[in-house]
C-alpha cells in the first residue's frame, strides 16, 4: 500500500470512528482542557483523550468518565513528556531540524505508551522504531495533523473537534503500524530459525 493510500485509509477510517462517538470524544475533550488548567494534570488528561481512542479503534464503546482513565498513566505521562520535550528542545534549539524529526518520530509514543503498556522511555523508543520504519507515511501524517490542529486553533472552538480526530488517527496509525513491526519480526525470526536448520 503507497503513502498516499495509507493516508487516506487512516483518515476516513478516523473520521468514521469520530461520527460514531463524537459525543464522548468532544466532551472528554471539554474535560480535559478545562482539566489542564493546573499543569499537573495536563499530561495525564491528554494520556485521557488517547485512551478514549485506542479503546474506540480496538471496537469498545467509551464513556465521557474515560477520560479520567488517563490518571493511571500518571508517572508515565509525565516521564513521557519530560523527556520527549527535553529531546524535541534539544534539536530545535541545536540545528531545528533534528527537533523537527524528534517530533515525527515521537508522534507514537502516548498511543504506544497505552496500547503495550510501556514505560516512558520505552514508548518513546518504540514510537522512534515505527516512525524511521516509516518514515514517509509519519511524516507525511504528522504534517497532515499539524495543519488540522492549526485550523481547529484558529476557530478555537474547532480544538474540540480537531484535537479527538487527531489522536484518533495517531491511535489507528499506531495500532496498525505496531502490528505491522510485530509480523516483520516474526517473519525475519521464521527465516532465521529456517536458515540455523539448514
Amino acid at each position: 500500500m503507497s503513502t498516499e493510500e495509507q493516508i487516506n485509509d487512516t483518515v476516513k477510517k478516523g473520521f468514521n470512528l469520530f461520527k460514531e462517538q463524537y459525543v464522548a470524544l468532544i466532551i472528554g475533550t471539554v474535560i480535559a482542557i478545562v482539566g489542564m488548567i493546573l499543569i499537573i494534570t495536563i499530561p495525564p488528561l491528554i494520556f485521557g483523550i488517547y485512551y478514549m481512542c485506542t479503546q474506540i479503534v480496538k471496537g469498545e464503546k467509551v464513556e465521557i468518565s474515560d477520560v479520567f482513565k488517563g490518571f493511571n498513566y500518571f508517572f508515565t505521562s509525565w516521564g513521557l513528556f519530560i523527556v520527549g520535550f527535553l529531546a524535541i528542545t534539544v534539536g530545535l534549539v541545536l540545528l531545528v531540524i533534528p527537533g523537527l524529526l524528534l517530533m515525527v518520530l515521537f508522534q507514537y509514543a502516548i498511543a504506544v505508551a497505552i496500547l503495550e503498556n510501556q514505560g516512558a522511555i520505552d514508548s518513546l523508543k518504540r514510537s522512534y522504531e515505527i516512525g524511521k520504519e516509516n518514515f514517509s507515511f509519519s511524516l507525511v501524517l504528522w504534517i497532515l495533523l499539524t495543519v488540522i490542529e492549526a485550523v481547529g486553533s484558529l476557530t478555537r472552538i474547532g480544538i474540540l473537534i480537531t484535537i479527538p480526530f487527531s489522536a484518533l488517527c495517531i491511535c489507528i496509525a499506531t495500532h496498525k503500524l505496531t502490528a505491522k513491526t510485530e509480523e516483520t519480526a516474526k517473519t525475519e525470526e521464521t527465516a532465521k530459525t529456517k536458515k540455523t536448520a539448514k
